[in-house]
This record gives structure tokens, C-alpha cells and sequence, in this order.
């Protein structure tokens, strides 16, 4: 330690921006150079998307900092809302890659425009102005669509549908069961080129919008062994909402990827009419790694 010691503050924070923003909090605790040098402009300049200056000016409210380390947490803890306020962005603590999420309005809803069907709310748990309430329909069918370049490269992402229930449908007809009991629900991950002509598409997987006493036991495998297909099951999240991941994809060098991925969820077989479901948006962020 006594040679790194040695190193000017500038070589330290050369060295610790080739780290991780986690690798670089906890150096910060070696001694009071590496501290100094943890809280750099270079090392935190390094950390936060290449392109962050253009996507800040894209906020709809001015984005305030007085360091680049606390711009990071800032974008880290407080999303900010970007074009119309639809769309919203923040970055993963541990990683420092770009996290996305579509509101309802930017979300592309079958139906959604016919006021019969679907009706836009507001709701005060919500980060959005309007979420879009389900009153019928017999074809749900609700995916959301980014542009791969606006991710970060060579990552690991996935698709999350973020909802919830509404009381009538959570004690459907006073039964206290919950409607969605009874149906499945498909998802999707798909790729355009730019002009919309499909290039790939990952296979259809069954998925349950209940968190129900069919979930399996913690620890337990996800296939289900009487049909062979990889089921998905939604969680609970700390902001009150429910989520379900569509499905993961990976992102390359972004400057060369001109396409479009698509992550969708629909229930168009069964005929039976869908109704009190609470749409938030669709949530793009990279997948954690599994633990060893």
C-alpha cells in the first residue's frame, strides 16, 4: 500500500475510473488519498453513460449537480422524465447502464384510444401523469418499443411489465378471488429493422399476472414439468406495484445497432373479456447477475 500511496491523487483516480462505481465507493475507505480520488470528476465522468449530457437535455425539469459523483446518484435514486414526460430514465446503482421505463402513453395499447375499452387515470402512486385503467376488452395486447441504441452496449437486458389490480377485479363479483385466476397471459421479445419489418422473434412463453398459491416454492424450478415451457411469475415491488418479466435480450455496440426491440404481453385466444388492470408502463433495465 505504501507504493500506491506514493501515486498522485490524478493516477489514483485514473486507476479507480477502470473499476466499478461499487469498487470505486469502497476504495474510497483505504485511506484519505483514495478517498479524495474516489470523489473525482475523471472517476465518476467514466461511470455515467457516455452519452448522459444529451439525454439530460432531454429532461423536462432542469437536472441540478454540483459533481459528477452526485449527478450519478442522483440519476441512481430520482428518475427524471424525458420529451414528453412519458418516458423516463435512470441508472443502475451497481453498474452505471442506462435504465429506461415507458409510461402507458408511450406504451402501445390495442384499443387503448376507444374510451370504451380503456380509460386514462391518474394515480397518486404512480411516477407518471396517467396510467391506463382496463374497463373491457376481449384482445389485450400491450408492448412497448425502444430503439437498441439508446441502451447501453454489450449488456444484458430485460423487459418488465409494471401493473396492478383494481378492486373489482381482486374480488371479482364479491368472491374475493381474483379474476385473473383464470387465464394466462403471452409474452414476447421481438426485433425490428427501423422501417418495421420484423428480423427476429423469441418464442411465445406462458406467463401468470397473479401472484397465486400456484407460484412455486422458493428454490423450486421454473419449469413446469407438465408442459415442458419455462413459466414466469410476477413479484411484488417496494413502489406498491406489481411487475412480470417479459423476457431478456442483449444489446451490442449500440452506435452500429439501428434496430428496434419490442417487449410484449397478450391475451388474444381465449375470448374471455379482461377488465380491472392497471397499466404503469414497461420497464427496460439490465439484468443482475445471479449469485454464485
Amino acid at each position: 500500500m505504501v507504493g500506491l500511496e506514493r501515486l498522485s491523487e490524478e493516477c489514483i483516480a485514473c486507476i479507480l475510473s477502470l473499476t466499478s462505481p461499487k469498487d470505486a465507493c469502497r476504495s474510497a475507505l483505504v485511506s484519505s488519498a483514495f478517498g479524495s480520488a474516489a470523489q473525482s470528476q475523471v472517476v465518476w465522468e467514466r461511470f455515467l453513460p457516455s452519452d448522459h449530457r444529451d439525454i439530460i437535455s432531454r429532461s423536462v425539469s432542469p437536472v441540478t449537480f454540483t459533481s459528477k459523483m452526485e449527478l450519478y446518484f442522483r440519476l441512481c435514486d430520482s428518475p427524471i422524465f424525458l420529451d414528453d414526460g412519458n418516458l423516463s430514465f435512470a441508472i443502475d446503482k451497481l453498474s452505471g447502464k442506462k435504465c429506461f421505463t415507458l409510461g402507458a402513453r408511450r406504451v402501445l395499447i390495442a384499443w387503448g384510444d376507444t374510451p370504451a375499452y380503456w380509460e386514462w387515470i391518474s394515480v397518486p402512486h404512480s411516477r407518471f401523469a396517467e396510467v391506463a385503467y382496463l374497463r373491457s376488452v376481449c384482445w389485450l395486447e400491450i408492448y412497448g418499443r425502444m430503439e437498441m441504441r439508446s441502451l447501453s452496449p454489450n449488456t444484458a437486458y430485460a423487459g418488465h411489465l409494471v401493473y396492478m389490480f383494481s378492486d373489482e377485479a381482486t374480488n371479482y363479483a364479491g368472491t374475493g378471488q381474483n379474476y385473473y385466476e383464470t387465464f394466462p397471459v403471452k409474452l414476447s421479445v421481438k426485433f425490428f429493422v427501423t422501417e418495421g419489418t420484423l428480423i427476429e422473434a423469441h418464442d411465445e412463453e406462458d406467463a401468470e399476472l397473479l401472484i397465486s398459491t400456484r407460484m412455486p416454492a422458493a428454490g423450486a424450478s421454473s419449469m413446469d414439468n407438465s408442459f415442458g415451457k419455462r413459466q414466469h411469475f410476477p413479484m411484488e415491488r417496494n413502489d406498491g406495484w406489481m411487475e412480470i418479466k417479459i423476457g431478456e435480450f442483449n444489446c451490442g455496440q449500440s452506435d452500429d445497432d439501428c434496430c428496434l426491440v419490442e417487449v410484449g404481453v397478450k391475451e388474444i385466444e381465449s375470448g374471455i373479456w379482461k377488465f380491472g388492470l392497471v397499466i404503469h408502463g414497461i420497464e427496460i433495465r439490465p439484468t443482475q447477475p445471479k449469485p454464485n
